[in-house]
């Protein structure tokens, strides 16, 4: 009886940091421009973060929930300018 080989599965073989700088980025969707929003998600830590996105969706800056918020309240609308200027 002939032994049987055993199958094993290949790997893609791993490209080199200059292929990764060069490769080509897909082209960006044309879509409706949307406006910039935030995710709210949690740290392995458990805090709470806010991550901003970009219109297209990627995302552009990740920070904490407790210093988003405390930056939104010291922020004033210009309704609340115009109300205190009164």
């Amino acid at each position: 009886m002939a032994k049987k080989k055993k199958r094993t599965a290949r790997k893609a073989p791993r490209r080199s940091a200059a292929t990764k700088r060069t490769a080509r980025k897909a082209p960006a969707r044309r879509t409706a421009k949307k406006k910039a929003r935030r995710t709210v998600l949690y740290s392995s830590k458990g805090k709470k973060l806010y991550a901003k996105r970009t219109a297209a969706g990627r995302f552009k800056d990740i920070q904490r929930y407790s210093r988003a918020h405390r930056q939104d309240i010291q922020r004033s609308s210009k309704a609340e300018r115009e109300a205190a200027a009164m």
